[in-house]
Order: C-alpha cells, then structure tokens, then sequence
C-alpha cells in the first residue's frame, strides 16, 4: 500500500515538473521573441546580418528557455505544501543564531 502511494506521488511530481518546464520554456520563447521584435540594444540585426544566423537564434531561444523553464519549476518545486506534522526525513533543525547587541559607552579622545 505504502509502495503504490509513493509511486502516485512520484508520479504527481514528474507531471508537475515538466509541465511547469514547458510552460517556463514558452514563457522564455516568449521573452527572446519580444527581444527580437523591439530590436533592444540592436541584436535583431546583428543576428540577420551575421553568417551564423541560426546558430544565434537557437542559442538566444534555447538559453531563455533554458532558463525561464528552469525558473518556474523550481518556483513551483518550491511552493509545494508541506505537511507540518508528517516525518521531514530526520535530524533536528538547526539553531537560528541572531545578533547580540551591547551597549558601549564612547571613549574621550586623546588630544
């Protein structure tokens, strides 16, 4: 019983994953698009002017998308809930250390 329900959300989690992947890409095809389209700091014509056209374009949508696709899973990775009083995998927390203030008197200068 146990086995099957961790299989389901294993599998919850993949579809989660690369759903969230593929719309971080298109979010990304998006951005380099627009990028393209208001010609920003001139890149448009330096990639239709250059011999390497193609090699520019799929590295300038490949790395947005690489990157806003890696963004938003992680994004939502991270917004999964969490149940509280379910086990977190061992170990204590570790201690929050804050700041100790003192109060110090200034010195006289010398001279």
């Amino acid at each position: 019983m146990r086995q099957n329900r961790n299989s389901r959300i294993q599998s919850r989690l993949v579809r989660l994953m690369i759903s969230n992947w593929m719309l971080g890409w298109a979010v990304g095809f998006a951005c380099a698009a627009l990028v393209l389209a208001s010609n920003m700091a001139g890149i448009r014509d330096l990639m239709l002017r250059s011999d390497l056209e193609l090699q520019g374009l799929a590295l300038l949508f490949g790395g947005f998308g690489m990157f806003f696709g890696g963004v938003v899973c992680a994004t939502a990775v991270m917004l999964l809930p969490v149940d509280e009083e379910s086990d977190r995998g061992g170990g204590t927390p570790a201690p929050v250390l804050l700041p100790a203030y003192v109060m110090a008197r200034a010195r006289a200068s010398r001279g």
